[in-house]
Parts: C-alpha cells; structure tokens; sequence
C-alpha cells in the first residue's frame, strides 16, 4: 500500500509551483517590455525620417493662421482618439482619429473663446498600447518616440510662424497632457524666454507633482487669479478605488476646478458656473449647476457627485468628463487670467 506523501514534501510541491508560476510572470513582463522598447524605437526611427509637415494647413485640428487677433494665443493638444488594435500609433492622416478630435475641438474651443486656438493633429498612440505602456511604466517612452517629436515640430513652427510674441496659454488632456508635460520642459530648456509669456498651462487629465512643476520653470496655481501657473486634476466618483490616471499619487498636485482651493474645502454644484457635457455621441448640451467637486487628497483626485457615467474605464473614472464638466468654470478662469496677466504687463509698462 503507497503511503500518502509527507506534509513537508507536500509543501515543497506547492512552493515549487508558485515559484515557477511567478517566474514564468516576470519573464512575460518582462519581454513585453523589451517589446514596448523595441516598437517604441522603431517607430521614432520612422518619424525622424518622415516628419510631419506643419507648413501645411491639413495638419492642424485648428489654425488661426495670420488672422489670429486676439491678444494671446492657446496650444491645445487634444486627448487620445484613436481606439484601435491593430497599431500601436496611428497615421497623421488617420481618418478616424481625426473625426474624433474635430468633434473635442468643437466640444472643447469654447472654453479659450478669449485667444487664438491652435491644435496640430500628431501620431497618437493606441488605447491598447497605453494601456500597456502604462501596466509595463514605459508610457514616457512610448509618447517620446512619436506623438513628442510630432508637437515639438508643430510648436516650432508655430512659434516663429503664428506667435509674434504673444502670450500663451497651454491647454491639454490625457495622451495631450502626458506630451503636453514633455513640451513645458523642452520649452523651459530652449525657449526660456518663452515662461515670462506663460498665462497658465492646463495639464488636465494626468498626474503632476512637485518634482515635474520644478523641472518646468513654472508654479503650481495657489489660486483662481495667479498666472505663470500649471492647473491639473482628475475627476472621479465617490468609492473609485484605480484610476489609470492617476499612478503617480505621492506628491500629486491638485486644484478644485470650481472654487480653486488646492485642500478638501467642498464646492457645490451651486458654486458651479455650468458643465458642456456630452452624453454618449450626442453634441454637448449646457447643464448649470451640475457638478459639485471636493478634492481627495489620499488620492490626489477631484471627486463629483454629478450623475454621469463611464463608458470605457473602470467605473467612476469620470476622465472623459473632465473638461466637460467643468466647462464654464474653467471658460471664466481662463478669461480671468488673461485679465490679470495683462494687467500686470501694463502695470509694469515704462
């Protein structure tokens, strides 16, 4: 008769298995992210033989061109619209990416009716492939190696085509926000004249922290009236336990987008000046006094009680909302900045 097999070696067993289980995991993730690498570095060798031609007026969502004549401009750099798997970027010219941005230029330009909008189209990657950037943490990487070098070109141009030495309001979201903070760096690096001309940047969408504010040359907004300043947040639901957006939470800045308090000081929807909000595929329709908001600073997000719903993150990650809901809070914080920035220039005037 077999004896059944010692407790100890029964364990050992067990043990065996799970190293080998684990091991077999850290290879796979590990080769998935020599994969991102390689693919990264392909792709920004095929860029950097065919740049993109921002001479050309197709390759801009939106372009004032010369007949910008409003006393400053915004550099818009539009969130992810391309959605499929079967790349992990898209083409400049990419059909559907482009219906997706023209449909958030049109959702989003109203906020910044105050100065000249530009916004180039740029090679974006692929929710599938950021999802997976982000899982492996080489998202940075990835944005380097296309969508960076393609708004870098259309900046540059812009700068010596368009600009003429006004002043500049940075705007962003999602995959625009993850370059967009890239941008202010490089800016701060070759163009340091340009920060004495910075209204605010509106890196929405993506973490900031203390660290990334310094690199940059700028400060993080203590207030609804300061100027020269980076604003950023993340809206959620109550009860959101991951948020994608949100990895980077020691140090995460934060401001409450309707009273413009950086601690958990509660603003009701009463508060609110109004949400534009798009409801499915629908055009955004007007909702006052819709969205309440009150930072939670475990989590370094903004939190809202406003009835929406998610479509494709995890449910409360209210990231497709973040402009939208704050719309005409955020379309009167702009105008105020513009107004306080140009005061202090005439104040300082000889």
């Amino acid at each position: 008769m077999n004896k059944p097999p010692a407790p100890h070696k029964k364990f050992f067993s067990v043990k065996r298995i799970c190293v080998g289980v684990i091991t077999a995991l850290l290879l796979c993730i590990l080769v998935l992210y020599i994969q991102t690498h390689i693919t990264a570095a392909r792709y920004a060798k095929e860029v950097g033989a065919s740049p993109a031609n921002y001479a050309l007026a197709e390759n801009w969502l939106s372009l004032q061109g010369e007949n910008g004549d409003k006393p400053a401009d915004v550099f818009f750099l539009y969130p992810t619209c391309y959605f499929v798997n079967e790349k992990e970027f898209c083409a400049l010219d990419d059909p559907d990416m482009r219906e997706e941005a023209q449909k958030l230029r049109d959702a989003h330009i109203g906020i910044f009716d105050y100065a000249n909008f530009y916004a180039p189209y740029y090679r974006q990657l692929s929710i599938p492939y950021i999802e997976k950037t982000l899982l492996l943490g080489t998202l940075n990487q990835a944005v380097a190696a296309v969508p960076l070098q393609d708004c870098k070109n259309a900046f540059e141009y812009y700068l010596r085509t368009y600009n003429r030495g006004k002043p500049i309001i940075f705007a962003s979201h999602s995959q625009g926000t993850v370059v967009m903070k890239e941008i202010l760096v490089w800016v701060k690096e070759k163009y340091p004249e340009l920060l004495e001309r910075t209204i605010a940047a509106y890196l929405i969408g993506f973490t900031v922290n203390e660290d990334y504010v310094k690199k940059t040359g700028l400060d993080f907004t203590g207030k609804s009236d300061d100027t020269g300043v980076i604003i950023s947040y993340n809206t959620e639901s109550p009860g959101v336990n991951y948020n994608p957006f949100t990895f980077m939470r020691r140090g995460t800045l934060v401001v409450n987008p309707i009273n413009w308090k950086r601690d958990e000081t509660y603003a009701g929807k009463e508060e609110s000046l109004g949400s534009h909000i798009r409801f499915g595929d629908a055009p955004p329709v007007d909702r006052f006094h819709f969205a309440d908001a009150q930072i939670n600073q475990k989590r370094g997000t903004v939190i809202t009680n406003a009835e929406v719903t998610e479509d494709y993150w995890s449910r409360g990650v209210l990231h497709r909302y973040d402009y939208d809901l704050f719309y005409y809070d955020l379309q009167h914080n702009v105008r105020k900045r513009m107004a306080v920035f140009f005061e202090k220039r005439a104040s300082r005037a000889p």
